[in-house]
């Protein structure tokens, strides 16, 4: 019984419960994840996230205009005790002060997703003062030609100082 659904023979709440790792501390989903990686599984007719249904497993219904949040910040945790209500407000709040929004506080290349590193950025602007093409500098860095003109004109990266 390793997918998503379970069998009707099994209650919900015992099928749930098996498919998690009880660590000391994160709780961790160990059925099917979304590409983000939080928790995922058919719930009264439709695919809900597992830390909502761990929430309403444990502690009931989840107020309207609530969500549940990670105090944890581990997406597959569906520890109880890790998950606290909150607005979406709330929970955009918690993001930006941890520096977990797209972008976020990181700058440059202590944000995760970032592409390149900060001598890269000094590099690209000296290849363009030199009289490179922005495509051809975003070929040599695999960056799309419009990041490289962004990047120049230091609407990305203005940290960097050149």
């Amino acid at each position: 019984m390793s997918s998503g659904i379970w069998q009707r023979s099994t209650p919900p709440e015992v099928w749930f419960w098996s498919k998690v790792d009880r660590g000391v501390g994160c709780w961790i989903w160990q059925a099917s994840k979304h590409v983000f990686g939080y928790g995922q599984c058919k719930f009264r007719g439709t695919i809900e996230r597992a830390h909502r249904i761990a929430w309403i497993l444990t502690y009931g219904e989840i107020p309207k205009g609530l969500c549940v949040m990670h105090a944890c910040d581990i997406p597959a945790c569906v520890n109880p005790s890790h998950l606290r209500l909150g607005t979406i407000a709330d929970n955009n709040r918690d993001m930006l002060r941890k520096g977990r929004a797209s972008g976020g506080s990181l700058k440059g290349e202590q944000n995760p997703k970032a592409k390149i590193a900060d001598e890269d950025v000094v590099h690209i602007r000296e290849l363009a003062k030199s009289g490179l093409t922005y495509r051809t500098i975003g070929q040599m860095y695999g960056l799309q030609r419009e990041a490289i003109g962004q990047i120049v004109r230091r609407e990305r990266w203005v940290h960097v100082l050149t």
